[in-house]
């Protein structure tokens, strides 16, 4: 009842500030509204990023250039184009949208005793396998939890965007400024072939002649550093197999139908129900993919530092003691980090 209560507090204090009139007619969610369509590019664009009607952005717009007496737009132009005084009034909108961005943020990331509600985006490998501990260690972090592990939401764009809190992925494409990473793992990529394979593993060229890769995940920049580093080895596979799921690369994989690359993390509970398949380490000490905590900038550090040492201690005490069984050569490989912040 008592979170329940502050969850209201929380967003009728939201709702409060979006109303606060700076002018007659000049709230705040209308500059928000005017920066949005500024930085977007359109009133439909923004119109879908704030989940609003185009009739509703127009309006709005209307109303900001009443109220300040002057024209935002140029609507000769389309999309309209923005004013010369609506540029230079820009920078000073963008200016009070962030900073009630950060103060909502603050209120909700604050040092509380307890979040209303946490929203993560979670690696799928990560969450079905790290995911079950590493709630029951944030159980008192937040009243409720919702994680999604599809690829849309372990983007890093998706902190960016505020579709989440917080997300832990292995996204490789460049870090928006308004973000922050904390490394959690750097673990190798594997070879994986079915066990029936009675040819070196290591020697790619035969196997790709005799095997069809199986590709997994939907990440450009680790798919085109995979087929870079194939092509560097004289090594071009057909586009035949491209699978969303490890586990579904993995049954691919044990059924004989050809061969796949894949960090241990999305291999050992598979090896552990003693699947029909083998993997050894990749012949490129460069093929790593690091898993990060990423959190927005001047936000929730403290939380990102309490998911960070909840995933770190859930590796070193679940998953590392398996790779030491299953995987006994790569287990040196694998490196936990301590907490390190890389910008965005």
């Amino acid at each position: 009842m008592a979170a329940k209560k502050k969850a209201k507090a929380e967003n009728g204090v939201s709702d409060h500030i979006n109303q606060l009139t700076i002018r007659p007619g000049l709230t705040i969610r209308v500059i928000e509204i005017f920066v949005t369509v500024a930085k977007s590019g359109s009133m439909s664009a923004a119109a879908e990023r704030l989940s609003l009607s185009q009739p509703a952005i127009s309006q709005a717009i209307g109303i900001m250039e009443n109220a300040l007496g002057i024209q935002l737009f140029d609507r000769s132009f389309r999309p309209p184009a923005l004013t010369l005084q609506a540029t230079g009034l820009l920078k000073y909108a963008e200016a009070i949208v962030n900073s009630i961005e950060k103060f909502d943020g603050a209120l909700r990331l604050g040092h509380m005793a307890q979040l209303p509600s946490l929203r993560i985006g979670m690696l799928n490998s990560f969450a079905a396998t790290m995911g079950p501990f590493i709630l029951d260690r944030l159980r008192h972090i937040a009243e409720e939890v919702t994680v999604d592990s599809g690829f849309s939401a372990t983007r890093l764009r998706c902190v960016a965007n505020r579709d989440f809190d917080f997300v832990v992925t292995t996204d490789e494409s460049p870090p928006p400024p308004e973000v922050q990473l904390i490394p959690i793992m750097t673990e190798p990529m594997m070879i994986v072939v079915p066990e029936s394979y009675k040819g070196d593993p290591q020697k790619l060229t035969k196997l790709s002649e005799d095997l069809d890769l199986i590709r997994f995940g939907r990440d450009p920049f680790l798919i085109s550093r995979i087929d870079q580093s194939l092509r560097a080895k004289g090594i071009v596979p057909p586009h035949r197999y491209h699978l969303d799921t490890n586990e579904a690369a993995l049954q691919m994989v044990a059924s004989g139908s050809g061969w796949t690359i894949l960090p241990p993390l999305a291999l050992y509970r598979a090896m552990a129900r003693g699947e029909a398949f083998k993997a050894i380490v990749y012949p490129d000490e460069s093929m790593t993919r690091t898993m990060m905590v990423v959190y927005r900038k001047d936000e929730g550090l403290h939380l990102a530092e309490q998911i960070h040492e909840a995933a770190v201690g859930a590796l070193r005490q679940y998953f590392l003691p398996k790779v030491d069984t299953l995987m006994p050569e790569i287990a040196h490989r694998i490196v936990l980090h301590e907490h390190t912040v890389r910008g965005g």
